[in-house]
């Protein structure tokens, strides 16, 4: 096993500045090593899919960042269903098509 090599100035344990600073700006949560993903890659996607931010670290330092998937929606949008009524055409002889479709119980 490779033993983790200490950064000169800094205590072992502390995390490093700009793990904190990551945390702080993006609201994450959780924090693992590269090794530790390999190992436990589909626990990570589970707690990512709840809306857990991951960042992956290697060495001490961020490397990559496991997030939830938000898909982009794109296409025209809805029309509402008044929009919708507007256009289609209810003339004087619909309302016999109507009445019958009602009265027929279907």
């Amino acid at each position: 096993m490779k033993k983790k090599i200490k950064e000169e100035g800094r205590p072992s344990g502390v995390k490093s500045r700009a793990v904190k600073e990551a945390r702080a700006t993006l609201g994450v949560t959780a924090e693992v090593s590269v090794r530790a993903a390999k190992d436990q890659l589909s626990a990570l996607l589970e707690r990512a899919s709840q809306g857990e931010d991951i960042v992956i670290t290697s060495d001490g330092k961020p490397k990559a960042m496991i997030v939830r998937y938000r898909p982009v929606i794109t296409g025209a949008p809805a029309r509402s269903r008044a929009a919708l009524r507007a256009t289609m055409a209810m003339g004087p002889d619909s309302t016999a098509a109507i009445r019958a479709e009602r009265d027929s119980g279907y």
